[in-house]
């Protein structure tokens, strides 16, 4: 009942959200203007306050950190080979990998894995989100605009530079490793923002569940279990098994599992929806796996904790 306990206030704030969406109190305005706060503040914030106060890793959390990254990597390009193994049209094929590949690891996943695991795992999460959206965020994104005629993936590589996610992770990285804090009251502004920004993405993404839940489209319905295969299945699986093999810590073994765990990020929806590539498809995996996730998260993290 703990576990529950500590679980459920995630997926309830997700449930107001589709409540109001639902119901149109939610529309789809407000909601973009939500999305887009996230996008280009709470999400940033958040990366720079949590990563900015993470100590740097040591050498054992460094192989940890690099096997975690090496491990999603492979998904994801296995995702992108499987797309075009199974002849799926060039937008899904360069949505997909970003869909399989990329989980709700900084709303939901670390602030789950603190409330499950404990307060100590902190840093680890953040390190680990840190990952996440600078290392896979920029390949999955350059792989993203490859699904527009007029970008090629070199030229997505150059945009991907500018994009408020990996800056912000940059950002916060660049303060931990040289130990700098803003000045105090843009201290104190950053910690505010970074507050904000799960609760807000979660309410985002339920008010998109409310209004555009609905049954995939017939030609949607293999590339969604794909994607959901590989992220809610595929991905904690494997992190789990290289982690062990190579002898991490038990709880930063724990920590990345749940983390690789995560469905697809309500962010991967607000990029493909910005690029105009695959965004319907974004946007039901979405919808489906946080859905799913509520018992599947539940059943990892009791096996973890």
């Amino acid at each position: 009942m703990d576990l529950i306990a500590r679980i459920a206030p995630f997926f309830v704030i997700i449930a107001v959200g589709a409540v109001a969406g639902r119901i149109g109190l939610l529309g789809p305005r407000l909601g973009g203007w939500l999305s887009a706060y996230t996008f280009w503040v709470g999400f940033p914030a958040l990366l720079i306050r949590w990563l900015g106060d993470a100590p740097p890793p040591n050498a054992s959390q460094g192989l940890a950190l690099g096997l975690y990254g090496l491990t999603m990597v492979l998904l994801l390009l296995g995702a992108w080979i499987a797309a075009q193994r199974l002849g799926m049209s060039r937008e899904t094929t360069a949505g997909l990998p970003m869909v399989a590949g990329l989980g709700n690891t900084a709303f939901l996943g670390a602030p789950l894995a603190v409330a499950v695991l404990g307060e100590a795992v902190r840093p680890q999460a953040a390190a680990l989100v840190a990952v996440d959206f600078i290392l896979l965020m920029g390949l999955a994104v350059a792989i993203l605009q490859t699904g527009s005629a007029a970008v090629g993936l070199a030229g997505a590589l150059r945009r991907v530079l500018a994009n408020p996610t990996v800056l912000g992770a940059a950002c916060g990285l660049v303060l931990a490793a040289t130990g700098a804090r803003p000045p105090g009251p843009a201290d104190q502004v950053l910690t505010w923002l970074a507050l904000t920004a799960s609760p807000v993405a979660l309410v985002a993404l339920g008010g998109l569940i409310g209004r555009e839940g609905g049954w995939p489209r017939r030609e949607d319905q293999g590339p969604l279990v794909l994607a959901l295969t590989i992220k809610l299945a595929l991905a904690p699986l494997l992190v789990w098994l290289v982690l062990g093999a190579a002898s991490i810590a038990p709880e930063l073994r724990a920590t990345a599992t749940l983390l690789a765990a995560c469905p697809t990020a309500v962010n991967v929806f607000i990029q493909t929806r910005n690029m105009g590539v695959f965004a319907r498809g974004a946007a039901e995996a979405v919808i489906a796996g946080t859905v799913l996730s509520a018992l599947t998260l539940s059943l990892i993290a009791h096996f973890l904790a």
